[in-house]
């Protein structure tokens, strides 16, 4: 069975108009079969990154990242057992969430040595009250394809205003289901493929 994971960047979790599309995008990948959760960051405790990797790069490394007191161990986990992970963020000054950054920011510990993503498959939403989702979107897919994530095509979906009923906009939910199928089809066809870093 795939197992499709969303996390939620956006503070204002399950009320928010970035969970709204995600949850589209998930409609779909639950109606073609595949095992769906999701992980709101506000619910969640993830302290900052400390930067050891610009200290010493051998010591950002997932052993000494995950013995921090706090919820990022959990989190890590949930994604290492997921095939395909959608990530949502309201956008704040231009960019992603301080939830999201911070959890972008920590998993850099699963990419520098041990490549723990690779050939996981990744999707993007983004709601912006003005400018900036498109930002915010390649500032996820530049970090995330960096950590070895797949992106299929038509991989992220964003809106900018439609602030009183984001139901209003008609074209990102036809983009956030596209997505979910996207998603779905990538992960299955890449399922069994083991080695992406050579």
């Amino acid at each position: 069975m795939i197992k499709i994971l969303g996390i939620n960047g956006s503070p204002r979790a399950n009320k928010s108009r970035t969970y709204f599309l995600m949850e589209r995008a998930l409609e779909v990948c639950r109606s073609l079969g595949a095992e769906v959760e999701v992980i709101h960051l506000s619910n969640f405790y993830i302290a900052h990154c400390g930067g050891s990797y610009s200290e010493d790069k051998d010591s950002c490394n997932i052993d000494s990242c995950i013995r921090i007191n706090d919820n990022f161990k959990l989190i890590l986990n949930k994604m290492l057992f997921a095939d395909g992970i959608i990530f949502g963020t309201s956008v704040h000054w231009f960019g992603v969430s301080s939830l999201m950054k911070t959890l972008m920011d920590r998993l850099t510990s699963a990419e520098n040595k041990e490549k723990l993503f690779d050939g996981k498959v990744a999707g993007f939403v983004a709601v912006a009250e003005e400018e900036g989702a498109m930002s915010a979107i390649l500032q996820m897919v530049s970090a995330f394809n960096f950590m070895g994530f797949l992106i299929p095509p038509y991989a992220f979906v964003y809106s900018t205003g439609f602030y009183h009923d984001i139901s209003k906009d008609i074209e990102a939910i036809e983009d956030a289901r596209r997505m979910g199928r996207n998603i779905m089809l990538a992960s299955k066809m890449i399922k069994n493929v083991n080695n992406w870093w050579d």
